[in-house]
């Protein structure tokens, strides 16, 4: 049976949680140095090693979510608000949080000053040929999912048809797979370029009927394809093919996951996402300059996990709401035909 709206949401939800508790451990435990991080010993957490995979996740679950809510949606103009409403009001929050951070402590190679943090929070980096450090580094994900949602809405758009615009994104994902193979430089497409597959897998997750053995084999074969052409992937073909795999399977498996904690955490995963980072690490730093190195990373965790929540609560969703409502009261009755 097809799982219920509700259901798939829950699913995704997990699937945001595991992947957020990744990529935070991979920073706090794994990526930074103990010198950088002011720790006086050499620890490590070593199952960390590959928790920036967390991203892959979110990759893939972002295409199955887009299609959920794009044939749900009657233009481009819809869609960009829905999507702006979504992302935006946490990104600006979680932005302005991190340079007031930056106000008050070191974290050194990575502050950023108040006029690039509004280049930022204008999105002037996604403009071809203008380069601005990001307020945090994690923030080149995002860029990414925007990239995806202009193009792929686009492509739905003029087609109007989810299976013709899932054709033309694949090939889309195949031509640059090309371009992989014989340089890096893809231009403008550069920074997309390695996870449209990922993107692609995900589309196709939800658009599976039945028994479409021909869609799961060119699932398949598309996976199969990135891993092992994309050096991002080098050494770990075995992995990402078993955690493709598994995100597939709790994307259609039909399981109620509700109270379940991981779906809890995956609710308020973009909040912390976003603030996880610099934040986090700023916090580690400074709790380990007062030699409480054994608790730096519990407090980091459950300070930046509260912030998020707090994100998630007063102003991811209330601003998300008001978003959309104004869009529907004051812009689309005005010429519904064409907004």
């Amino acid at each position: 049976m097809v799982p219920k709206v509700k259901e798939r949401l829950e699913n995704i939800d997990l699937l945001r949680g595991v992947g957020i508790i990744f990529v935070v451990l991979f920073h706090y435990t794994n990526h930074y140095s103990p010198e950088y991080l002011l720790r006086t010993d050499n620890w490590f957490l070593p199952i960390a090693k590959y928790g920036w995979s967390g991203v892959d996740i979110f990759f893939i679950v972002s295409g199955y979510c887009i299609a959920l809510t794009i044939v749900k949606t009657s233009n481009f103009v819809e869609f960009s608000v829905k999507r702006f409403a979504r992302i935006y009001p946490a990104y600006f929050f979680c932005g302005i949080s991190t340079l007031i951070f930056f106000s008050f402590f070191d974290l050194p190679g990575r502050e950023v000053d108040w006029y690039t943090g509004f280049m930022n929070l204008i999105f002037a980096y996604i403009v071809p040929g203008l380069k601005f450090q990001y307020i945090d580094g994690v923030y080149w994900m995002l860029i990414v999912e925007l990239k995806f949602y202009i193009f792929f809405g686009i492509i739905y758009f003029i087609f109007k048809n989810l299976n013709k615009a899932i054709i033309v994104w694949s090939i889309f994902a195949i031509i640059l797979n090309l371009l992989l193979i014989f340089t890096e430089k893809v231009l403008f497409f550069s920074s997309i370029s390695p996870h449209a597959n990922l993107f692609l897998i995900g589309l196709m997750v939800f658009n599976l009927k039945g028994n479409n053995f021909v869609s799961y084999f060119l699932i398949s074969l598309i996976a199969l394809t990135n891993i092992f052409i994309n050096e991002r992937y080098s050494d770990l073909e075995i992995y990402f093919l078993f955690l493709i795999l598994i995100t597939i399977l709790i994307l259609k498996i039909n399981i109620n996951w509700k109270y379940n904690l991981l779906s809890r955490v995956g609710l308020i995963s973009f909040s912390w996402y976003l603030l996880h980072n610099n934040i986090g690490i700023i916090i580690i730093r400074e709790i380990n300059k007062l030699g409480f190195e054994n608790f730096s990373v519990i407090i980091a965790t459950i300070s930046t996990l509260f912030m998020a929540a707090i994100s998630f609560k007063l102003i991811e969703l209330p601003m998300k709401k008001n978003i959309v409502l104004w869009y529907m009261k004051n812009i689309k009755e005005i010429n519904p035909k064409y907004l």
